[in-house]
């Protein structure tokens, strides 16, 4: 699949230090999206295997964490400990996502870092939060989307939920975690102080759902395939054309759902845009009758030109193989030891602006000499701290 890498030119966050504690995807999400601005991150990893996701994908591992460094610490001892606040004690951000009541074990939560940076922006993700009858319940994204009602309302109408192929709950958690983080650092910029912050996977699916809770709090709730907006209206919809292929239908606007009324032939159903019940059923049935007779791409070559919110239904591999993901560099590459890798872009684009090269991702420990280095630390301390214990098991 093609893809082009943009020459590096300038770095938003350059500068802003991350000590990242978390693994999987919320955490190291947010903190992909942060190195990917321009942030120097270091994973803080546990001696033996360090990130989960090391051990569950490599592809997964490397489009995760690529221009990050790895620091293996052991937490658990003493002198690992001391390591870890030595770092805290030069960083601008700690990021972590055990669970609560985890870090304060170990000694490196936030109380522990303030005592030596009292600017540090500490950010805890976790399943429930920091509190709660739920704070301890262990979970994963399927479970959280399950929970806050978005699962309940995926599918089609009387049938039964599906496993969604974006891990919703993760996405929605790093990135509101890397919104939060930045906005504690303008507040440390006027305010001078730092901040702790407490971001849920529970309530950061909560948050995605504003438009369903509108309807539901004003009395107007629906379940899957019952809203406007989520298979009901015959104009937000997805309709089967005759190669078994399908289109999108996003005619939220009148003047674009009468335009496609007109190009099929069917001005009929323009009136018929909001229509409920068996109406819109009706309206469905008509049009899924009509999209059965032309493919896909003859369906597209009338209603396209048209500029009528009618668009294909792709998988990933067309989708990186369109004219505008190529133009928008969605794709970035790079030979990394005579390795040609492709990974997805970082999505803000501005002129001047740095793009992330593709990368592998830091070797566990691969950076421990040099991140421990730039603080300056004599050798004979830090052969004091390996001797110790500090990074091995």
């Amino acid at each position: 699949m093609p893809g082009r890498y943009v020459k590096v030119v300038s770095k938003m966050l350059e500068g802003l230090k991350i000590l990242d504690l978390s693994m999987n995807l919320p955490g190291p999400y947010c903190t992909l999206l942060l190195s990917d601005m321009g942030a120097d991150v270091v994973k803080i990893e546990e001696p033996r295997i360090g990130d989960q996701a090391r051990v569950l994908s490599t592809p997964f591992f490397r489009q995760l964490n690529r221009g990050k460094r790895s620091v293996k610490i052991n937490l658990k001892n003493t002198a690992g400990r001391e390591a870890f606040l030595k770092l805290a004690g030069q960083a601008d951000v700690v990021l972590e996502s055990f669970r609560p009541g985890v870090v304060k074990r170990l000694g490196v939560d936030y109380d522990s870092v303030r005592k030596v940076n009292e600017r540090i922006i500490y950010c805890s993700i976790s399943g429930f939060g920091q509190d709660g009858p739920m704070r301890d319940t262990p979970c994963h994204d399927l479970n959280i989307i399950g929970l806050t009602g978005i699962q309940h309302m995926m599918g089609q109408k009387g049938g039964p939920p599906v496993v969604p192929p974006v891990l919703i709950a993760d996405t929605a958690t790093g990135t509101l975690a890397a919104l939060a983080i930045v906005s504690a650092l303008w507040q440390r910029s006027v305010k001078n102080r730092g901040q702790y912050l407490d971001i849920s996977m529970y309530e950061s699916c909560f948050s995605w759902q504003h438009i369903n809770a509108a309807f539901l709090l004003s009395g107007f709730g629906y379940g899957a395939g019952e809203g406007m907006l989520t298979g009901a209206s015959p104009s937000y919809n997805l309709y089967e054309t005759a190669d078994g292929r399908h289109l999108s239908i996003g005619a939220v606007e009148p003047h674009f759902w009468a335009g496609i009324c007109r190009q099929i032939g069917k001005e009929h159903l323009i009136d018929r845009q909001f229509s409920s019940g068996e109406e819109a059923e009706q309206t469905k049935r008509e049009l899924s009758k009509l999209f059965m007779t032309r493919t896909a791409s003859q369906w597209m070559e009338l209603l396209g030109p048209a500029g009528l919110c009618v668009t294909p239904v792709l998988s990933l591999e067309e989708s990186l193989e369109e004219p505008q993901a190529l133009h928008r560099n969605v794709l970035v590459s790079a030979s990394v030891k005579e390795e040609v890798l492709q990974q997805l872009n970082c999505p803000v684009k501005g002129p001047g602006l740095d793009q992330p090269q593709a990368g592998v991702g830091p070797e566990l420990g691969e950076n421990n000499n040099e991140v421990f280095g730039e603080l300056g630390m004599p050798g004979e301390e830090l052969d004091r701290l390996r001797d110790s214990g500090a990074f091995t098991p």
